[in-house]
C-alpha cells in the first residue's frame, strides 16, 4: 500500500501535468471563411452579372459597398450589423446578426463585423 506522502506527491505531478498541457491564457482563434456581399445590379453595370464582394472575416468594422443587398456569412463567425458605416448604432434585435452559413438582406449604408 502506497505511503500518503507517495500519493501526495503523484497527485500533484498529475495536476501539474495536466495544467500546462491546457494552458489558460490561450486566445480565442480568429474566424476562417468569407463574408460575400451581393451588390443591387443597378449599382454596377455589366454584361457578365454583378461581381460578388468578398471580405475576410474580422473584428474591425467593415462598411458594407455601395448599392450592398444580401450578404452571405460563409465564416465561422457570428456576424454582427450595424445601422451606420461606422459601427456605432447596432441593428436592433432579432436582425443584429446571423449565424455562420446564414444569409441576409442588408442597407447598404450600414456596416459589419465578427464578433
Amino acid at each position: 500500500m502506497p505511503k500518503p506522502a507517495q500519493v501526495a506527491i503523484a497527485v500533484t505531478a498529475l495536476a501539474a501535468g495536466l495544467t500546462a498541457a491546457s494552458p489558460a491564457s490561450a486566445a480565442p482563434a480568429q474566424p476562417e471563411g468569407r463574408i460575400v456581399v451581393f451588390v443591387t445590379e443597378g449599382a454596377e453595370i455589366s454584361w457578365a452579372g454583378t461581381e460578388l464582394r468578398e471580405f475576410a472575416p474580422s473584428s474591425s468594422c467593415q462598411a458594407f459597398p455601395a448599392g450592398a443587398h444580401v450578404v452571405a456569412n460563409h465564416s465561422t463567425g457570428r456576424l454582427l450589423f450595424f445601422a451606420d458605416p461606422f459601427c456605432l448604432t447596432p441593428v436592433p434585435p432579432p436582425f443584429n446578426f446571423i449565424p455562420p452559413g446564414h444569409g441576409a438582406h442588408v442597407s447598404p449604408t450600414g456596416s459589419f463585423r465578427v464578433g
